[in-house]
């Protein structure tokens, strides 16, 4: 009888384990699964590198509609198992390198768009690029640190909204890049700045998108506590739309440009779990709405301060540099929802 009670409950066990193990690989049937997410990852990335290199051709310059955040989106991509264009990643970093000596030169300032945006994103695409620090790099930290206010703010030149807009925005994306490249002799310099831009941005009062997502993240690179990071998150979590999505101004409809920024801000700040409600209805918004071809379609809001090129990117008018920035944002928060590739 013991013997008997001893195997049926070892077969109990067994089965058990069995279950465990089959349900633990098994994908939540209410989370959009993983394959989905690699797939339009990798759809939307090609197009995406290949616009960038056509870009880089025509206008002889790196953008951050088309280049930078390209750099961005395939470093993410790589961290997550999908890989690279080997032969475009040397193009890539050339021309981002090119452009940062144009672009923080001020002697040179009739010759090229001089955006204080351009710096800042660039030394974000080398750095998403593993591209070590040189005088190249040490050219836009020394540009980024000379145009901090007093108060730690940033002000942003608004030509183009809404890659071009936002004080708040400027100064994100000014910090992360000199913290990640300062020489270790400006220590001293970047601690004092990034304190003080952490107060100024604690008590910012950011009234779109753009601004809430760069805030949130942006006291999460300056290191600020818990409880303004909880804070900054739940505004921009407020924003979030019916359909998953969130809009660049309240005045307008979900798009992926606003989406993909936001979830990126809420990710990479670790604020919502990715497989929570919040994460997964932005990523179904992103996964419904994208193009046939791979992209993301966004209709520009700014006006042209310069001739338009095409670079081959989709809808292939004048929309298609903010879809490019669109798609990818969408890219890189697609794959914030995936693990990294050990």
């Amino acid at each position: 009888m013991k013997r008997k009670l001893f195997i049926v409950s070892t077969a109990i066990v067994s089965c058990v384990a069995l279950f465990v193990i089959l349900t633990s690989t098994r994908e939540d049937p209410k989370l959009v699964s993983s394959d989905a997410i690699k797939s339009a990852a990798a759809k939307s990335l090609y197009v995406i590198q290949m616009s960038a290199s056509k870009f880089a051709r025509i206008e002889g310059c790196a953008s951050c509609h088309n280049n930078t955040l390209t750099s961005m989106a395939v470093g993410k991509g790589i961290e997550k198992g999908i890989p690279d264009i080997d032969s475009l990643k040397q193009a890539r970093v050339m021309i981002q390198k090119m452009t940062m000596k144009f672009g923080a030169d001020n002697n040179l300032v009739k010759g090229f768009i001089n955006a204080k945006f351009v710096p800042a994103y660039v030394l974000l695409g080398l750095a998403a690029e593993k591209y070590p620090a040189d005088f190249v790099t040490d050219i836009g930290v020394e540009y980024l640190l000379n145009c901090a206010e007093k108060d730690g703010s940033y002000k942003a030149e608004n030509f183009r909204p809404p890659m071009e807009y936002g004080d708040i925005h400027l100064a994100a994306l000014s910090i992360r890049a000199i913290q990640i490249y300062a020489a270790p002799a400006k220590k001293e310099a970047v601690n004092a700045l990034v304190s003080k831009t952490r107060l100024w941005m604690e008590n910012s009062n950011p009234s779109v998108q753009q601004e809430a997502a760069f805030k949130l993240v942006g006291l999460y690179w300056c290191g600020s506590n818990p409880d303004q990071i909880k804070s900054a998150a739940d505004k921009l979590i407020a924003l979030q739309n019916a359909d998953g999505g969130w809009s660049q101004l309240p005045t307008l409809k979900s798009d992926a440009y606003a989406t993909g920024q936001a979830l990126y801000a809420l990710s990479e700040s670790h604020s919502v779990p990715v497989d929570g409600e919040v994460y997964q209805k932005g990523i179904k918004y992103l996964l419904g709405s994208q193009d046939a071809s791979g992209a993301w379609v966004v209709q520009t809001r700014s006006n042209p301060i310069q001739p338009f090129k095409s670079c081959g990117f989709p809808p292939y008018n004048e929309d298609q540099f903010i879809s490019s920035a669109a798609s990818n944002w969408a890219v890189m928060a697609l794959l914030n929802a995936l693990p990294d590739v050990k």
